[in-house]
């Protein structure tokens, strides 16, 4: 019996369709992550944070102050100011040449958590990610060990605040200072 000729060309249409597909498939878990969801309770999200910290904030003698990073939004400089204690951390970042300030508390023991949509730990081949989303704002911080990047985000139509990266390294430690 003779092969049919138009089988043929289908199943190497099938083979080759399944090619990109595989690699596809390999290339997805090289990137592999782990999302471990934060529980929304007081003092969650803020011992998620001083892990992700751990070298800065073990040089407070109390636990008590303020890391400073000078960093680069594109072309443009900022500074991000982490006040921490026991109980929360407070975040400032500026962007001078944007005009554009932002201040917000990462946790607090006082907070509401109904405006939290939800509050993840990723962690992933190229660093480890805190990110929480909540009604009107969404906010993350990642590291790599080397640099730390911070991206905010409101649902204005008026929010351009781009995301700011530093380095590590240039971090200053104030021992004491609070918000």
């Amino acid at each position: 019996m003779a092969a049919d000729p138009t089988r043929r060309p289908l199943y190497l249409h099938r083979l080759l369709l399944l090619i990109p597909l595989i690699g596809l498939s390999l290339s997805q878990t090289s990137f592999a992550e782990t999302v471990v969801n934060i529980p929304r309770e007081n003092g969650a999200l803020h011992q998620e944070f001083k892990n992700l910290m751990h070298e800065q904030i073990s040089q407070f003698e109390n636990g008590i102050g303020r890391i400073n990073l000078p960093g680069k939004s594109g072309n443009k400089d900022c500074t991000a100011n982490f006040y921490t204690h026991e109980d929360s951390t407070f975040l400032s970042i500026d962007i001078r040449a944007n005009d554009t300030y932002k201040e917000f508390y990462i946790d607090h023991p006082t907070q509401s958590f109904k405006p939290i949509l939800f509050q993840k730990l990723i962690l992933s081949d190229d660093g480890v990610e805190i990110k929480v989303v909540k009604r009107r704002f969404t906010f993350s911080i990642k590291s790599n060990g080397e640099t730390l990047t911070i991206h905010t985000k409101s649902k204005s139509k008026k929010d351009k605040t781009p995301s700011c990266t530093f380095q590590l390294v240039d971090v200053k430690l104030f021992e004491g200072e609070t918000e």
